[in-house]
């Protein structure tokens, strides 16, 4: 029989090791209750004990971080509070960023598009946020307050996402919208109006929806008088931001501002290239929307990376030209540019 020695073997884990790992979930666990306490309107006790069938002794327990969360238990936050857990777990990497991505399918619903829009700008508006963009193409909140040119950039950006769409086999017309979404599209533009906004656009911003429509009427998708209309609708579009800037203010076209507040913060850039990304911050929250596929966006609230995306947007706004409420002469330029695109863009549509 061989005998064997017992030894008390002492592991040695360096101090704080246990700790660390101990405190990190309970942090995840605390981020969590503030989440939770901040988006309810009852008290924190009372939330987790409805939402987790629990006791008024153990909902205490998790509030003082006594007790952690089961998986089944967090599965049920994440769900009925709408936290991303993901997120919460890779908040403190410096090179993991998560991003949502709303629209996963081809199927694409209007009015569920739109309801997003209109909610997470009320967001902002209520909080007093300010939003920035990087305009490649009108930022598309403008369109909300235009039917027609609405329904083209709709049309356009919905057959280029659609291959096999059967809008690639009907030509375009007015009523694309469906008229049950004016009153939406109306809400949309004036929660907008009312947002401290700050847009960055080149010389290409405007013209790119001027040379799309000349594009479809070569398609045979508008006939010539659509064509013309919408050339003439957009370049009303432009004295309509004209007029903004001047004011600095936004408003709809042919409307008087909703208030005196300047809220529109019009520059332009013609040498760094515009993306159409966007950086909001309201409340405590910092948010980037980074555009995908025409009309789908990925967007993160990871602070580290909204910090570095807001620090981009300041350094290009330092490169640029204020035109709104100042420089009339650069404003002036840069306008009549754009209507002399299209101009030329409606002599081209006469002789093709």
């Amino acid at each position: 029989m061989f005998h064997v020695e017992q030894k008390n073997i002492n592991f040695k884990v360096p101090r704080g090791t246990y700790f660390m790992a101990k405190r990190n979930y309970l942090d995840i666990q605390q981020d969590i209750l503030n989440q939770i306490d901040k988006n309810s309107k009852n008290k924190l006790v009372d939330e987790l004990m409805d939402t987790l069938s629990i006791s008024s002794d153990s909902a205490y327990r998790r509030i003082r971080l006594e007790k952690t969360f089961t998986l089944d238990e967090l599965i049920k936050i994440s769900n009925n509070y709408n936290i991303s857990l993901d997120q919460l777990i890779t908040s403190n990497s410096s090179e993991s960023v998560l991003f949502s991505f709303p629209f996963k399918t081809n199927s694409f619903n209007l009015e569920e598009y739109f309801l997003k829009i209109l909610n997470h700008l009320r967001k902002i508006k209520d909080n007093k946020g300010t939003m920035y963009y990087s305009a490649k193409d009108i930022p598309i909140f403008h369109f909300f307050q235009n039917k027609k040119l609405l329904a083209f950039k709709f049309h356009y950006w919905l057959n280029v996402m659609n291959n096999d769409s059967e809008l690639i086999s009907h030509k375009f017309n007015y009523d694309f919208i469906p008229a049950k979404l004016a009153e939406l599209t109306k809400q949309i533009y004036t929660v907008y109006a009312q947002i401290q906004t700050h847009e960055i656009w080149n010389l290409e911003t405007l013209t790119r929806t001027s040379n799309q429509i000349t594009y479809y009427y070569e398609l045979g998708l508008i006939d010539e008088s659509q064509a013309i209309d919408l050339q003439n609708t957009l370049k009303d579009f432009s004295l309509h931001f004209e007029k903004q800037c001047e004011k600095s203010n936004k408003f709809f076209m042919n409307e008087t501002p909703f208030n005196t507040e300047e809220n529109y913060h019009f520059y332009t850039n013609d040498i760094i290239a515009t993306d159409n990304s966007i950086y909001a911050e309201y409340a405590d929250i910092k948010e980037s929307f980074l555009p995908h596929i025409v009309l789908n966006y990925m967007t993160t609230d990871n602070e580290q990376y909204s910090e570095f995306n807001k620090s981009i947007f300041t350094n290009v706004i330092q490169k640029s030209t204020l035109i709104s409420s100042v420089n009339e002469k650069d404003r002036t330029k840069f306008f009549s540019y754009n209507r002399k695109f299209i101009d030329k863009q409606l002599l081209k549509i006469k002789v093709i």
